[in-house]
């Protein structure tokens, strides 16, 4: 009886995933054209009014915004419906996150952050392998993980802080892992909101909001593109995907470590 009574509520749900899919996915090609044209008319070399092109970049910046909300919608429908499939190959991580330091070295100096990247060496047989960072994964999935997880630790820290990854071989439960760990040096986050931090759309306390440069009106104003609350629940999800698992430690006023696990190979 308990099963035929919540059965439409699933149909509901199933449902309710695909439509977001769907809505998702047809939304993607007009945004796209939105931001085509604003960035044409930003190009035009008779755009002389600074009113003028401070609107389109206004509109420019808040497409940017509403794209990244669209994949990130997108993803997770997916992700629910079970349609993500991994595209399993060999993965430098070491040199995926230089590749991530790299494109965000730009914004980076904007906001007087320093970005950087420990090797450890590990006391593991692993260091004899020519390869020791590399590991069995979808490289694109792993990408958005650590692009994720670095734009986080930026949008919460103040100029002149600094976010730093680091990666090391470790051995979890008999199995070689790649550990990285991403400490920034913001405001950090309440014991009360640690637990909520992975919820699809959560966002901590206004005052974390307002810090640094991380209030609408600010980040709409400087060319920061806000975030959409689904940063974390997305990297979660790619851990889960690796069969890896993700933690968070921090304290008010000290900095924030988010700790990724992921093994070398999965089962």
């Amino acid at each position: 009886m308990s099963g035929l009574a919540i059965e439409p509520i699933s149909d509901s749900y199933e449902h309710l995933k695909q439509f977001t899919a769907d809505a998702s996915h047809e939304l993607r090609n007009p945004i796209a054209l939105i931001q085509t044209n604003v960035q044409v008319a930003l190009a035009d070399p008779d755009l002389q009014e600074p009113e003028q092109r401070q609107q389109l970049e206004v509109v420019e910046r808040l497409t940017q915004r509403m794209g990244r909300l669209v994949d990130d919608l997108l993803f997770l429908a997916r992700q629910d419906s079970g349609m993500v499939q991994l595209n399993q190959q060999p993965c430098p991580i070491d040199a995926l996150l230089m590749q991530v330091i790299e494109e965000h070295s730009a914004l980076a100096n904007t906001q007087q952050l320093r970005l950087t990247l420990d090797l450890q060496e590990s006391d593991t047989s692993t260091t004899l392998e020519e390869e020791p960072f590399s590991m069995m994964g979808d490289y694109d999935q792993l990408m958005r993980l650590f692009t994720n997880l670095l734009s986080n630790g930026m949008q919460y820290s103040a100029p002149g802080g600094a976010v730093q990854l680091s990666l090391a071989t470790v051995i979890r439960q008999g199995l070689v892992s790649l550990q990285v760990k991403v400490t920034d040096s913001g405001i950090g986050i309440s014991k009360e909101a640690l637990p909520y931090l992975f919820d699809r759309f959560y966002r901590v306390d206004p005052a974390r909001q307002r810090s640094g440069l991380a209030s609408l009106k600010d980040q709409t104003s400087n060319g920061r593109v806000m975030g959409t609350g689904l940063g974390l629940a997305i990297a979660q999800a790619i851990c889960k995907n690796h069969q890896g698992h993700i933690t968070v430690q921090s304290q008010p006023q000290q900095g924030t470590t988010f700790t990724v696990t992921l093994p070398k190979q999965q089962t």
